[in-house]
């Protein structure tokens, strides 16, 4: 009898056993990229300029009862019956400049809907748009402070300081 079938025979599993482990790696790098991927996704892309206090102009210029844009700074000036405030236009998910609409704000990125204090409704966002600290000085003008952040919704009342720090 011919032996060599034989001895073809052992050489046959441990192939498919290589190709089994093979597939296996493959399949979990597959996956690990897939969920890299869906991290990345899911993490703030845009990175914060330096601290910046400046000025938004005269208070007299905003409106009572205004939303306005100031599109060199991204930033939404409000002036209502609580007074005035001032949040971020750029999304917490990606930092896209949000859009306004009708029931508050949209991103026209990735679809994140905001409330009209900047609370998210809908979509990938899971931040509310950041407040900032604001102030009127002695000359009328208001200022900004974006390096601090406050709590979302709230306009206290801007208060006068004569080292331009604002209380």
């Amino acid at each position: 009898m011919d032996d060599k079938p034989d001895e073809q025979a052992p050489l046959a599993a441990p192939r498919r056993e290589f190709l089994v482990r093979v597939g296996a790696w493959v399949t979990g790098a597959a996956g690990l990229a897939a969920l890299a991927g869906a991290v990345r996704f899911a993490t703030p892309d845009f990175r914060e300029g330096p601290a910046a206090r400046f000025p938004l102009g005269p208070a007299a210029d905003f409106k009572i009862r205004t939303l306005t844009w100031v599109r060199d700074r991204d930033l939404f000036v409000l002036h209502d019956d609580g007074g005035f405030g001032a949040f971020s236009a750029r999304c917490t998910h990606l930092g896209c400049t949000v859009q306004r609409v009708a029931d508050g704000f949209h991103c026209p990125c990735h679809g994140a809907r905001f409330d009209p204090l900047g609370r998210p409704v809908s979509g990938p966002a899971r931040l509310p748009l950041p407040w900032f600290r604001l102030w009127l000085e002695p000359d009328g003008r208001l200022w900004v402070d974006t390096a601090q952040a406050i709590e979302g919704g709230t306009r206290p009342p801007a208060a006068l300081g004569a080292d331009g720090v604002g209380a």
